[in-house]
């Protein structure tokens, strides 16, 4: 898998723009959602790209595979996006297959880290439709001068597509 760091910037326009471009561009940019994580102070947001192709049987090179990882690091914590893109059903283009969200919360005496898994229904894979399938939540805590608890809870959906805990792991750490 190669991988690449990307960085945005916005398009550079050569050609004059009358006053009413110039209106709805200044609009686009004040209207334009801003992600939540760069507008944190101190936040540092980095982004990461791989990708995987395989040669088909005509010996052309085809882009199989495309995963982006999006970290966001602040003082309290840390936010990871990961995109799976594969092809389509047409072949034609990757899409967006999996997201996994794993957002981590420095607390006091620990941490705390909830990850949500969102992916394409099986059942009906032409649906662009993202639904989370998975969820978990890890806490660590401090129990002792040298020794913490880490406690893991697991939930899948249930028939009723409500979210429903399958495990549990309570883990000690160091001495107790």
């Amino acid at each position: 898998m190669a991988e690449s760091r990307d960085t945005f910037d916005a398009p550079r326009v050569r050609q004059p723009i009358g006053r009413a471009g110039a209106g709805i561009l200044l609009c686009w940019f004040v209207v334009a959602p801003m992600p939540a994580a760069a507008q944190e102070h101190g936040a540092r947001v980095t982004e990461t790209v791989a990708t995987r192709s395989q040669t088909d049987v005509n010996r052309t090179e085809a882009l199989s595979e495309r995963v982006v990882t999006r970290r966001t690091e602040t003082s309290d914590g840390e936010d990871v996006v990961v995109e799976t893109y594969l092809p389509s059903i047409d072949g034609n283009r990757l899409a967006l297959s999996r997201r996994v969200r794993r957002v981590t919360t420095v607390t006091a005496d620990g941490s705390r880290t909830v990850e949500e898994t969102e992916a394409r229904s099986l059942a009906s894979p032409e649906d662009p439709t993202m639904r989370a399938v998975e969820r978990s939540v890890t806490t660590v805590r401090k129990s002792g001068p040298d020794s913490y608890v880490s406690e893991r809870q697991e939930f899948e959906l249930n028939g009723n597509g409500r979210f429903v805990p399958v495990r549990k792991e309570i883990v000690h750490l160091g001495r107790r």
